[in-house]
């Protein structure tokens, strides 16, 4: 597997567990302001709303593209768009999220009850693992990018092809031993798969059939006369 194929998946995974975990976090924040009598928070709705947006469309990416080649969700231009879009999403989610805590929460051990100060300290989960997927995200963002740039400017335009396309699984040649050295050698291309040609040659032994002479005194028969 290319590292570029891993890094997005490496990426896409995570942004979807921190997309879980923001899910948690808000939707407990939204479910206790009627209990607390607390005014909304903007980051919880937020952070709901690019979690089910990441939940629904991260994990699907990459299935689709590890089943199928050419998939529409597997073009370069749309991981650059799609993932843009939900890296600033994260973004917005944890910045909301840290300016609710330093400014709203300040300390969550002066609040009470318990459950107020577990909102307080899921507020601040909720900037971590924002900024944690946004981090991650982007930092896949940035490095296609380059990628796509450096390929135009050889003259491969690449944008419209997925990254499983673009940077395929090169497969190796197995070596072959000499059975003469014991050198492992590489199996040349015309070689692979081809049964090996006879060369042998039959060898002369110095050896030749003698040949056979007349006898210049040929032998006379004789006859047995009874007498």
């Amino acid at each position: 597997m290319h590292w570029l194929l891993l890094f997005r998946v490496v990426v896409l995974g995570w942004a979807t567990f921190c997309a879980i975990v923001l899910l948690g976090v808000g939707a407990h924040a939204l479910s206790t302001v009627d209990t607390l009598r607390l005014p909304s928070f903007a980051w919880a709705g937020l952070s709901v709303a690019t979690a089910v947006l990441a939940v629904l469309t991260l994990p699907a990416m990459i299935v689709i593209d590890l089943l199928r080649t050419g998939a529409f969700t597997s073009m370069i231009v749309v991981d650059l768009a799609w993932i843009g879009f939900l890296g600033v999403l994260f973004l917005a989610s944890g910045g909301a999220a840290a300016d609710n805590a330093a400014n709203f929460w300040v300390t969550c051990s002066d609040w009470n009850p318990a459950l107020a100060r577990t909102v307080c300290s899921e507020t601040s989960a909720a900037a971590a693992f924002g900024f944690l997927g946004w981090l991650a995200l982007w930092a896949y963002q940035i490095t296609l990018l380059v990628i796509l740039i450096i390929q135009a400017n050889r003259g491969n335009y690449i944008w419209q092809r997925s990254v499983k396309e673009t940077f395929p699984i090169t497969s190796t040649i197995p070596p072959v031993t000499s059975a003469t050295t014991g050198e492992t050698k590489p199996m040349a291309p015309n070689q692979y798969g081809y049964p090996p040609a006879n060369t042998m040659t039959p060898q002369t032994t110095g050896y030749t059939q003698p040949q056979q002479t007349a006898n210049p005194y040929p032998q006379q028969q004789t006859h047995a006369y009874q007498v």
